[in-house]
């Protein structure tokens, strides 16, 4: 989609999607990224998760390709809270925002239903995280490759090789699960990741026959 269609879908009312984060993603950001880490909300829609961590002491930026979520986001916050917010489109190059030591994504990858629209993003997210940050992704996940769906309009679900295959150029997989997507929006499985951007530029092949760790979300 677009960011005029993203626009159009704001201005129809607040996504389901659009919440703080659940309890999987908060026991995430406390265990590898606590505050007050500087930490970019990537697609940040109507800002509820850069309030969140805001309100917890991390130094927010939050950006979005969509000008009327961004417009959204920034009446919906109280002055009290220290939150930057900025129309961007991270894909850009060279990009306008970072490095950071943190990048949230919860939602963007599933976005995107062509492989090459991925392994763009994917690259744009390693240009926006320092060398050694973090890559805090969430985003809908298919359990064998048979059972992958793209599609336009709803999340685009990705199978644990497929993903691996994708973010290794650039990331190595420190934890990764599964658990609901949402609070209340979502029926379909999540992956919970925490990716280390590489230091050294170039694919970490053999860094792929460990297997991430896993722990109870």
């Amino acid at each position: 989609m677009t960011a005029h269609e993203w626009d159009l879908t704001y201005q129809r009312g607040d996504p389901v999607w659009d919440e703080p984060p659940t309890a999987p993603l908060a026991r995430l950001l406390a265990r590898h990224a606590p505050p007050p880490a500087d930490v970019i909300d990537v697609g940040c829609g109507l800002g509820s998760t850069a309030r969140w961590l805001a309100e917890r002491g991390y130094r927010v930026t939050g950006c979005d390709f969509s000008s009327r979520a961004i417009a959204l986001a920034r009446a919906r916050t109280p002055e009290a809270l220290t939150v930057r917010f900025t129309t961007a489109d991270v894909t850009h190059v060279p990009p306008r925002l970072g490095p950071f030591p943190v990048a949230l994504e919860r939602g963007v990858l599933h976005s995107l239903p062509q492989m090459t629209d991925r392994r763009h993003f994917v690259a744009a997210m390693a240009r926006i995280c320092l060398p050694g940050g973090l890559w805090i992704h969430v985003g809908a996940s298919a359990p064998t490759v048979k059972t992958e769906l793209s599609q336009v309009r709803g999340p685009s679900r990705m199978a644990e090789p497929t993903f691996l295959t994708l973010i290794t150029p650039h990331f190595t997989v420190l934890e990764i699960d599964y658990a609901p997507f949402g609070s209340r929006s979502a029926t379909w499985q999540a992956r919970y990741a925490v990716l280390r951007r590489h230091t050294s530029p170039g694919p970490l092949t053999p860094r792929l026959a460990t297997r991430p760790a896993r722990r109870s979300l």
